[in-house]
């Protein structure tokens, strides 16, 4: 199978040309035009977008279920929904939960058999009372190696990453994380610079969605923030220009450099609906003009979908530039090797873009899905 006479966006070049696929991966990639592949005049072709930090989208879940059943039927309808926004990767993502619900929920991804859901991001429960955000108090707790084990067992080793907050324990459980092969991530967190800076340095390899539930920063007291800009491997972002101001969002990119940048969703139950009232776990949550709040009157997530991440992206940065963000990174972040790039050898996860950045098709281990 080949796609040609299509414009392909890497990294490190765009050019007019044809990417071949042979048994669902990328055999080939070089310019020009080849007579008998699929003509994509006008097209562009991007990798597939990876979204790590996601809870829910178009009605489903993560978040809140009544059975191991309805959680995997949230997943496989949420699939659908994800491919129309050329999402062909992504992490179901909980909140604090029970420890019962939390043990359901890794069974319930542990007997999922589908490559663009390879595993589970829980954000949480290991986490600040103070910097919570729309999570539920109630169920937070100190860090527990055996609890996560546990986890980790029901899911058949599918448990990715993990949202903590790193003052809630010393180094012993960045260790027990790493032991297990889970990418530790440091969010909704009170860490003041000292304490952020040594979990990077333990091995933390991500900070969660940056600025949103954790201490701010402060020229007498950096905090987090400045530690994760330091010393953190890569750096989530939400890039609705919402959670982050548009400025701030570039600022960011020119500090960090996009190579160390994963933009994330954090999309929630309300995402591709309507405004109204919605839950977030056991939160109530109000969306008004695409904005989710607590009644409190705290952010809740967002409404943002990847393929609208990719655009607003786009009005900062080079397309070669943005496909890192968007696929390349979040994949290293969690040590998804094999996708991310249009590059051979790779899985032929493909997103065709019009001229105005809008998804036209999609395809999965080279399928045309949408």
């Amino acid at each position: 199978m080949k796609l040609t006479n299509v414009k392909i966006v890497t990294p490190y070049k765009t050019f007019l040309g044809t990417i071949e696929i042979e048994g669902g991966k990328i055999k080939r990639v070089y310019e020009g035009k080849e007579e008998g592949g699929e003509n994509l005049q006008g097209m562009m072709a991007v990798p597939g977008f990876i979204d790590i930090h996601t809870h829910g989208i178009g009605g489903f879940d993560f978040t809140s279920w009544d059975s191991k059943e309805e959680f995997i039927k949230n997943l496989l309808e949420m699939k659908k929904i994800y491919l129309k926004h050329g999402v062909t990767t992504f992490l179901p993502t909980t909140v604090t939960l029970p420890r019962e619900n939390l043990i359901e929920a890794c069974k319930a991804i542990g007997e999922i058999q589908d490559d663009s859901m390879p595993g589970i991001h829980l954000e949480g429960p290991y986490i600040s009372e103070k910097h919570a955000g729309a999570q539920d108090i109630r169920y937070i707790r100190k860090p527990d190696v055996e609890e996560l084990k546990e986890c980790f067992n029901a899911s058949k080793g599918k448990i990715k990453t993990i949202t903590f907050a790193p003052e809630k324990d010393d180094i012993n459980f960045i260790n027990g994380l790493l032991n297990l092969g889970i990418y530790p991530s440091v969010g909704h967190t009170d860490a003041n610079y000292e304490t952020a800076s040594k979990a990077f340095l333990a091995g933390a390899n991500r900070t969660t969605h940056i600025f949103n539930a954790m201490r701010p920063f402060h020229h007498r007291d950096p905090g987090v923030i400045l530690a994760s800009i330091r010393f953190s491997k890569y750096i989530e972002i939400i890039s609705d220009f919402i959670h982050v101001d548009r400025d701030v969002v570039e600022f960011l990119i020119d500090v960090t450099g996009v190579n160390r940048i994963v933009a994330v969703t954090d999309s929630i139950i309300a995402t591709d609906l309507r405004d109204g009232e919605y839950t977030l776990g056991k939160t109530k949550i109000t969306v008004k003009e695409g904005k989710a709040l607590t009644k409190e009157g705290r952010l809740a997530g967002s409404t943002l979908t990847m393929d609208k991440a990719f655009r607003n992206l786009a009005s900062l940065r080079s397309l070669n530039e943005v496909v890192m963000m968007t696929s390349e990174n979040p994949a290293m972040a969690v040590g998804l090797n094999d996708r991310g790039s249009l590059e051979p050898g790779k899985k032929a996860d493909i997103v065709i873009l019009d001229d105005e950045l809008k998804v036209k098709k999609v395809y999965l281990n080279g399928e045309e899905y949408f």
